[in-house]
């Protein structure tokens, strides 16, 4: 069972959902709406930006921060939530309603699995997941915020899904070795600051 979840899993890596996230990017500076562009920045970058802050943050204090067992928020239903989310909000925003439900459903379901799988493979605990995905949802309501003010942009979706295919494909398996990185700022922060100790 174990080799579905790491499936499952690896499509929440940030090997993935990182090079996914700079694909979208290009296709929607390409499509010419640059605050749509910027938004996207705005909603990915940030996501990234505050998990891994979070990550080292808890890492290094986060049994003096919280009760519940929360060392290392994870980036996996982070990234996903917001890459996933924010790419079927503007799949789905030129899209009949029906097509939109179903592909809001699509990213709901490889979200809700990759967090599932995170579990599954004892790398994150619930609370762990729950702040990941509460950091991904945010990241998903800037971009929404972003579209509401904006037209639609005339995404190639043809050649957007193909591309994000061949990339997602290619990549998957891939795995970026983040997380001893944080570990090593955390444990930094941890000697450095008294409290955390």
């Amino acid at each position: 069972m174990s080799t579905v979840w790491n499936f499952i899993t690896d499509f929440g890596d940030s090997a993935v959902t990182a090079p996914l996230a700079l694909l979208v990017l290009i296709f929607l500076f390409a499509a010419g709406p640059r605050r749509l562009a910027l938004g996207w920045m705005l909603a990915i970058g940030g996501c990234a930006g505050v998990i891994g802050t979070l990550k080292i943050v808890f890492g290094a204090c986060g049994h003096e921060l919280t009760l519940v067992h929360l060392i290392s928020p994870s980036g996996h239903a982070a990234m996903s939530t917001a890459v996933y989310g924010s790419l079927a909000l503007l799949i789905g925003a030129r899209l009949p309603s029906s097509q939109r439900r179903t592909v809001g459903m699509a990213a709901a379901v490889t979200i809700v699995g990759i967090a599932l799988s995170r579990v599954a493979l004892h790398d994150h605990s619930r609370s762990e997941i729950a702040l990941g995905f509460a950091v991904g949802t945010g990241a998903v309501a800037v971009l929404r915020a972003v579209l509401s003010r904006d037209t639609a942009p005339a995404l190639p979706l043809g050649w957007l899904l193909l591309g994000g295919g061949i990339l997602v494909a290619v990549l998957h398996g891939t795995r970026w070795m983040i997380e001893p990185a944080v570990h090593r700022l955390a444990w930094g922060f941890r000697v450095g600051l008294p409290f955390c100790r």
